[in-house]
C-alpha cells in the first residue's frame, strides 16, 4: 500500500495535520510520502502575520508535490485551509493540473480523503471538504467518508478530517485528532488487509 498526503498550509495547522498522518501510517510501517503544493507567497505572508513563522522552515523543507507522484498511490490524503468555504487557490491550481489525468481516467478507482483546517464551526470548514471530494469524484476516485465513531465525543463531518484553528489560526491540532487520525489509520490498514477497501 502507497499513501500519498498532500497539502497546502500557511499558519501552519494543516502541515500538522499532514505530518500526524504521515507519522501515523509510518509507525504502521506503510510506506507514505508527505508532500506540498507550490505556494510562492508564504516567506512574504509570514512578515505580515508571526503565526506563520512558527512552522514555516519546516513547511518549506517539503518537496513539492508531482502528478507523478499521485498516480503511483493507492491512498491519496488531500488537506487545505479553509478560505471562504473552499481550498485555498494554491491548492485550487494544483487540482487543475490534474486535466490530463481526468481526461485518461489515470485515477480511477483511487482512494481519497479529504482534510481540512479552519477558524471555527461556522468557518465553512464542511464545504472546504466537500470541494476535495467533489474534485476526486470528477477524477473518477473514491472519496472515503469519516465513521460516526472515529472518536468518541469528538464531531467530525462525514466528508473528511477538519480542525479548527480559531481565529488567528494558532490553535494546534491536539490529541484528539491525533487519536482520531490513528483510529482512521487504523482502520484504513484492517480494511486493506481485508480487501475491503
Amino acid at each position: 500500500m502507497r499513501v500519498t498526503i498532500v497539502f497546502h498550509s500557511v499558519c501552519g495547522n494543516t502541515y500538522l495535520m499532514a505530518k500526524g498522518i504521515s507519522e501515523s501510517f509510518a509507525n504502521k510501517g506503510v510506506d507514505v510520502g508527505i508532500y506540498r503544493v507550490q505556494d510562492t507567497d508564504l516567506e512574504e505572508l509570514s512578515f505580515k502575520f508571526p503565526v506563520v513563522k512558527e512552522y514555516l522552515k519546516e513547511i518549506l523543507e517539503i518537496p513539492i508535490i508531482s502528478l507523478d507522484q499521485i498516480l503511483e498511490s493507492d491512498y491519496i490524503f488531500m488537506g487545505s485551509p479553509t478560505y471562504y468555504g473552499n481550498v485555498s487557490a494554491e491548492m485550487k491550481t494544483f487540482m487543475d493540473t490534474f486535466s490530463p489525468l481526468w481526461a485518461e481516467a489515470k485515477l480511477y478507482g483511487k482512494r481519497l480523503v479529504a482534510f481540512a483546517s479552519c477558524g471555527n464551526p461556522e468557518g465553512g470548514g464542511d464545504l472546504c471538504l466537500r470541494a476535495i471530494n467533489i474534485f476526486a469524484q470528477h477524477q473518477g476516485m473514491i472519496s472515503l467518508p469519516m465513521p460516526a465513531n472515529l472518536v468518541q465525543g469528538m464531531s467530525i463531518p462525514a466528508y473528511g478530517l477538519l480542525h479548527y484553528s480559531g481565529d488567528m489560526g494558532d490553535k494546534r491540532p491536539g490529541r484528539e485528532f491525533k487519536k482520531a487520525v490513528d483510529n482512521l489509520v487504523d482502520l484504513i490498514c484492517v480494511k486493506t488487509e481485508e480487501n475491503l477497501l
